[in-house]
């Protein structure tokens, strides 16, 4: 399936006011692609200096986006699933280089001897798919893990680079198994929480309850609403964040204070 709805966050040194051929080439991108609608924000140093929705939410009702509209990440949730694991290891409760069977002791002999540092590589020899579809609860990450064999692996660990959304989803049980929450809370406090991310969430329940752009697919070479919407918990922390560009007063002040730490 393809999500045609689509967020985007530029980060810029020196950022030109005169924002017209941006605006002027963001229209001409989404014609370009039959892309619906999509929502920007560039950021200069702690501002927001432009943020602004182009197109449409919902190709039914024709509600134009606006960038407060939470938006489907996809694979960009997966930086924010090695932000919480990176944390958790400065907080020496894992070592990124060690074998992750040394904090899951019941993983299979050759799975046991992936490091954190090859599955947020992409460097852990793990086959690669993409399951739209299955279980909304929580529990259904570790499940799934808690199933995986050694045929999980196509290659030996750290031997190629090869992309794979399964690696994210043995990081995020990495998180939740060591913080001792289910991976959606501990993103919710660990990271969304902390960067005062008020709007972002795992769980479509709550994304709902918000302005939501809906995802689309293409359906008989025309764009329509993707229906029923994807959700699969035992994938979310490779690809299933809803957030925006918005950004708070409080969110700024943060920024500001922990700029000197990087």
């Amino acid at each position: 399936m393809r999500f045609v709805a689509l967020a985007g966050l530029v980060s810029l040194s020196l950022v030109a006011q005169d924002f017209a051929p941006l605006e002027q080439s963001a229209r001409e991108e989404l014609a370009k692609f039959n892309v619906p609608g999509a929502a920007m924000a560039i950021v200069k140093g702690d501002r927001v200096v432009f943020s602004k929705g182009f197109g449409t939410a919902n190709v039914e009702t024709g509600e134009a986006v606006r960038p407060e509209m939470l938006f489907r990440l996809g694979s960009t949730t997966k930086m924010f699933t090695a932000t919480a694991l990176v944390e958790l290891s400065l907080e020496g409760k894992i070592d990124l280089d060690a074998p992750i069977g040394k904090y899951l002791a019941w993983l299979p002999p050759k799975l046991s001897q992936i490091t954190a540092s090859q599955l947020l590589s992409h460097t852990a020899g793990i086959h690669d798919e993409a399951p739209m579809y299955g279980s909304h609860d929580d529990a259904a990450l570790g499940n799934g893990i808690r199933a995986w064999t050694d045929g999980w692996l196509f290659t030996a660990p750290g031997k190629i680079f090869s992309y794979a959304n399964p690696g994210y989803w043995m990081a995020g049980y990495l998180v939740e198994a060591l913080s001792g929450k289910t991976y959606a809370d501990a993103m919710e406090e660990r990271v969304f929480r902390a960067c005062a991310m008020a709007r972002t969430t795992l769980r479509p329940t709550t994304a709902m309850t918000w302005p939501l752009a809906q995802g689309h697919d293409a359906v008989g070479g025309k764009i329509a609403v993707a229906r029923p919407a994807a959700d699969n918990a035992a994938s979310w922390p490779a690809g299933s964040i809803f957030s925006n560009g918005v950004r708070s007063s409080r969110t700024r002040r943060i920024w500001r204070a922990s700029s000197p730490r990087f």
